[in-house]
């Protein structure tokens, strides 16, 4: 950052304040609700928060943080940190040879943005073990999951996971994680110093990386707009996505398909 901070602080918060109309326009125009002072108030203290740490927020270029904040506005969710619907991450863009600031989504966000479509019925993700009894049957199928019992010591090793929705219209969207992309995923969060993957909770954890994974395949079929569909809503930190999704998906089909059995 080259400015001195008293320079940062000015500009950033100039920048904010000026974006008023385009961020109002924004929720005239899909009827959301969100305070603009609020939600500026939220971005300017989570981009200060970052002053001093290495590739944070202030060493972005102040555009991205604009339009990180916009991107919010525009799909309706909140920046508050304690609701956990979105955030802002930081990331390095190939293009401009930079790190920007992106707006990324929480799993309580996605949530919000499946039920708010109304095209959902119910989301549903779980976990399973060698010892349950799974069965595949594709993305556009329900999957068959039944255990006898529910004590995890006496259901084997993680076997893998699922998030599947149930749409209005009856129909379903699934999608499948192998269990060495949940663990590494689960690794690299403990890395991070996220005691929850260290606690008793650590399935809730794994079912919210599903949610965040299965986000990828049901939003193109509840929502047209571009900015929903941003690839860079699908991207965070701690759910990275594969492009060999299709390829986990057909390899669960052959292990744990109706002939397998």
């Amino acid at each position: 950052m080259s400015l001195s901070l008293q320079e940062y602080q000015n500009l950033l918060y100039g920048k904010l304040t000026a974006c008023k109309g385009q961020f109002d326009a924004y929720l005239s125009e899909n009827g959301y609700k969100l305070d603009f002072n609020t939600e500026l108030n939220y971005v300017y203290q989570i981009v200060m928060s970052g002053l001093n740490v290495e590739y944070s927020f202030p060493y972005t270029p102040v555009e991205s943080v604009i339009s990180s904040f916009l991107k919010a506005a525009k799909i309706g969710l909140s920046l508050c940190p304690t609701e956990q619907l979105c955030f802002l991450k930081t990331e390095y863009s190939e293009s401009s040879g930079q790190y920007v600031t992106q707006l990324g989504l929480g799993y309580k966000g996605i949530l919000k943005l499946a039920y708010r479509s109304g095209k959902v019925k119910q989301i549903n993700a779980n976990v399973f073990y060698e010892k349950d009894t799974f069965q595949y049957n594709g993305v556009n199928s329900k999957v068959t999951h039944t255990t006898t019992v529910l004590s995890k010591a006496m259901r084997g090793q993680l076997a893998g996971g699922y998030c599947q929705t149930e749409l209005i219209d009856g129909s379903f969207k699934t999608t499948v994680m192998p269990p060495e992309e949940i663990l590494a995923i689960e690794e690299q969060g403990k890395a991070m110093g996220n005691e929850a993957w260290l606690s008793v909770h650590v399935d809730q954890m794994r079912e919210k990386t599903l949610i965040k994974r299965h986000w990828k395949t049901l939003c193109p079929c509840i929502y047209r707009d571009s900015v929903m569909n941003d690839p860079m809503l699908f991207d965070d930190q701690d759910c990275q996505h594969s492009s060999n999704q299709q390829a986990y998906e057909e390899q669960f089909e052959s292990a744990y398909s109706r002939e397998a059995y």
